[in-house]
């Protein structure tokens, strides 16, 4: 404590005129007995002055430093989002290089969902990828998860995408444990569920719940193993006789943020003969 402080002078000066006055009310004087308690009430309140540090923030102080805590708080917090979203990102592309890697005639093009049709019941979207940058009609669209659509209408820096739940969809299939093929297309009664068909299975077909389905590549629309889900339960259409199986796809297709676009594979516009 500095002893040229305003306040500890006063302490010392207040500390002096009660010694002297207690000294004379210890001879029984009413009235220095009064202002014996009255300058003892004042000390105390002196006191507390004087014991205060001159450097304690005033209220005024500590409210700007904690306005100014909560705006770091605010940008870490935003910090942290943004680091979410870019590792997300990277997530992506390294799960497109390792497809790339594994398929070199793969040219992907990476793009983000910038729009969905409201008006569609398929859950088809728009993706911020163009003719620009090699993106034409009928391109498989994907995400880390498999396939999820292709493209039907393209501009300049942009394209829509309709989904594997939607009816216009006819990807030619594989069941890769049983290797029976058929189609996957989309249903009015199953898109709301994230679901498809795999339909014009044989009579004699041999897929089961939990089988994997992914694209056989005949056609030369889409490339061969590309994962389109696993088979929910199989049925059996008694109007046509027909066989299906429901397939649940490995990506929430009506949730999709993010996706590539094939742009080329070796086996592009090669029509095979299913076997």
């Amino acid at each position: 404590m500095k002893l040229h402080n305003k306040n500890f002078k006063a302490l010392l000066i207040t500390l002096s005129i009660i010694i002297v006055l207690s000294i004379f009310s210890s001879f029984g004087s009413s009235v220095v007995s009064s202002a014996v308690s009255f300058l003892t009430k004042g000390l105390f309140q002196v006191t507390a002055l004087a014991t205060a540090s001159p450097d304690t923030p005033s209220a005024q102080e500590l409210e700007k430093e904690n306005a100014r805590l909560r705006q770091e708080n605010a940008e870490l917090r935003e910090q942290l989002v943004d680091y979410y979203d870019v590792k997300a990102e990277n997530d992506r592309l390294n799960s497109y290089y390792g497809l790339k890697k594994q398929n070199p005639s793969y040219e992907i093009v990476p793009a983000s969902v910038i729009m969905r049709d409201a008006n569609d019941d398929f859950y088809s979207f728009t993706l911020d990828a163009g003719s620009t940058l090699g993106v034409k009609v009928n391109d498989p669209v994907i995400t880390e998860n498999g396939l999820v659509g292709w493209v039907y209408r393209v501009d300049a820096v942009s394209c829509k995408v309709k989904t594997i739940l939607s009816p216009d969809t006819k990807a030619a299939a594989l069941d890769k444990q049983s290797s029976d093929s058929a189609v996957v297309s989309g249903s009015a009664g199953l898109c709301d569920d994230n679901l498809t068909r795999l339909d014009k299975l044989a009579e004699n077909h041999r897929v089961k719940q939990g089988d994997i389905i992914v694209t056989s590549g005949t056609g030369g629309v889409y490339p061969p193993n590309l994962i389109i889900g696993k088979v929910r339960e199989t049925g059996f259409n008694k109007y046509d006789s027909s066989r299906y199986a429901i397939i649940e796809p490995y990506e929430d297709i009506r949730r999709v943020t993010a996706a590539a676009v094939i742009t080329d594979f070796d086996t592009k516009g090669k029509v095979e003969r299913q076997k």
